[in-house]
């Protein structure tokens, strides 16, 4: 065991056992390990997998992931603080005990977060735990676990808000003011909530600023966003439009917009279906100034409520197999293409990428009537290329086709306590006539495929 870890962990006693005189402390945490195997991202039958981009580092084929996390909260009538370490690691000799072969096996606070409530209307937030700004709804624009400081409350019961500034990146470029390198965003959410009971709606405009220093691009996003249930009837939606520049010479417009709607009905708790729709513009031609493809400061899909889910194919990096190009949690293709960065995921994703559309049709619920503690969900995505003039099209005489494919999500979840749950997921991706058209003509568009297994201790 390396040496800083022992110091740290001794550092975090003798703190505790100093606490107590003015706070109580509780401690809780989790050990998550995930099997899983990757096949055939790039979609091509017998050829040498390319390597996945997951949270703990890179992975081929097979492999083990294991995000272990110790965590400690205290807090007071207006005070409350809350870290949580974490080691994220890909199982092998030389990322556990020795832990010197991945950036995620590295150990250190992963989430924090610390507030002061001034009065319900007035509190203040810092730290780096997880903010969105459209997570409930299609996660098209930000949801990570940036570093914030800002100020959320609750002005009456029907009015609360957050408004954060999100530091992304603060990195100097060489020979240059330290500023060039830097990425922050500013975001403002008033969240209105109208109706009682069984009938209501959560009605919230989105402002959100992103000055991204980095790439000499400035972009406001402007949304609404909305939550509602109906009885049994749940609507969800938001629209985002993107309004920016680069300041380059010529100037280059950023003028774009993404959109999500869904309905789950809340029929028993065997089967609540739902069908939803995800739609991010494209851009059609890279060599004009005006550029159209959205981009988002983080796109979080995989997490969302409705269409997400955590170990899904399109919620992994797509981009190994370069056809579809979404990153690790994107459902969007947004690095696709490349050129005209202004967001996205490590600041690399593309204003020229295809933009998507797709169409949800899915349900879950649980399984007591046939085996206790058994809950599922499954899920079919038909997946569009909104635009393909900028895509490769080696076996089409014409521009590529836009239907990317087909998705198929199921997942099997089984309580055994209180303190340990295992699932199972079975994701794959067919490929449409919009992926095969990219690849080259000895391709023999086989499916891609993932199958994923979560192991959950928690306490």
């Amino acid at each position: 065991m390396r040496k800083g870890l022992v110091v740290l962990l001794a550092a975090v006693l003798v703190v505790a056992f100093a606490l107590p005189a003015m706070a109580d402390v509780s401690f809780f945490g989790y050990a998550r390990v995930i099997p899983v195997y990757y096949r055939d991202f790039d979609f091509a039958k017998g050829q040498p997998d390319a390597a996945i981009a997951t949270e703990a580092g890179t992975a081929t084929g097979e492999a083990i992931r294991g995000e272990l996390r110790l965590g400690w909260k205290a807090g007071g009538d207006k005070w409350k603080i809350m870290m949580t370490t974490e080691s994220d690691l890909l199982y092998s000799q030389f990322n556990v005990d020795r832990s010197s072969g991945s950036n995620g096996s590295f150990f250190g606070i992963e989430r924090a977060e610390f507030t002061y409530a001034f009065s319900p209307a007035f509190e203040l937030i810092t730290g780096w735990p997880i903010s969105a700004a459209d997570i409930g709804t299609g996660g098209v624009l930000y949801g990570d676990d940036h570093p914030i400081i800002g100020f959320r409350g609750k002005l009456t019961d029907n009015f609360k808000y957050p408004a954060l500034y999100i530091p992304i990146f603060n990195a100097p470029v060489a020979n240059q003011p330290t500023v060039s390198g830097d990425w922050r965003a500013y975001l403002l959410k008033p969240e209105f909530s109208v109706g009682t009971g069984g009938a209501n709606m959560s009605l919230n405009p989105i402002l959100m600023f992103s000055d991204n220093r980095a790439n000499n691009a400035k972009i406001m996003y402007y949304g609404l966003e909305g939550i509602g249930q109906f009885g049994f009837i749940k609507p969800s939606f938001e629209v985002i439009v993107a309004d920016g520049e680069f300041r380059t010479t010529p100037v280059r417009n950023i003028k774009s917009y993404a959109a999500f709607a869904g309905v789950e009905l809340g029929l028993s708790k065997a089967f609540n279906p739902y069908i939803a729709g995800r739609y991010t513009k494209g851009d059609d031609n890279t060599t004009d100034t005006d550029v159209e493809g959205f981009v988002g400061i983080t796109d979080i899909g995989r997490f969302t409520p409705l269409m997400g889910m955590d170990g899904n194919i399109l919620g992994e990096s797509l981009s190994a197999g370069t056809y579809y190009n979404s990153f690790l949690y994107s459902y969007a293709p947004d690095r696709g293409v490349g050129g005209n960065n202004y967001g996205g995921f490590g600041n690399a994703s593309s204003g020229n990428n295809p933009g998507s559309k797709i169409v949800a049709l899915g349900a879950k619920g649980t399984l007591d009537q046939f085996v206790k503690k058994l809950s599922y969900k499954t899920q079919i995505f038909g997946i569009w290329f909104d635009k393909t003039e900028n895509l490769p099209h080696p076996k089409s005489a014409a521009i590529a086709d836009k239907y990317a494919g087909t998705t198929l999500d199921v997942m099997l979840k089984y309580a055994f306590s209180k303190n340990f749950y295992a699932s199972y997921i079975f994701s794959a991706l067919l490929p449409g006539d919009g992926i095969k058209d990219q690849q080259p003509a000895t391709a023999d568009d086989t499916y891609a495929m993932v199958n994923t297994v979560n192991l959950f201790w928690a306490y």
